[in-house]
């Protein structure tokens, strides 16, 4: 998975906001998912500060950013 990792992080340093808002719309992340997703790609935000945040556990939100890692991955072809 750390090969899909890198090439996630390398398309969201290169992507424009267009590109991601399509990408977004395509992998029907839940309401909890999309939250994370944007504090954790968007806003660069890390695992422990997002659990802080939202009242979770750090693993919980890791077991939900592999779930989005793997629409991603699905979504770009990876």
């Amino acid at each position: 998975m750390s090969e899909h990792i890198k090439a996630i992080n390398s398309y969201f340093r290169t992507a424009l906001k267009p590109e991601v808002e399509l990408l977004v719309e395509q992998l029907m992340l839940s309401d909890r998912q999309t939250d994370i997703f944007y504090r954790f790609y968007i806003r660069k935000q890390d695992r422990n500060f997002i659990a802080d945040e939202l009242g979770m556990s750090s693993d919980s939100v890791a077991k939900e950013l592999k779930k989005v890692r793997k629409k991603i991955v699905k979504a770009l072809g990876y």
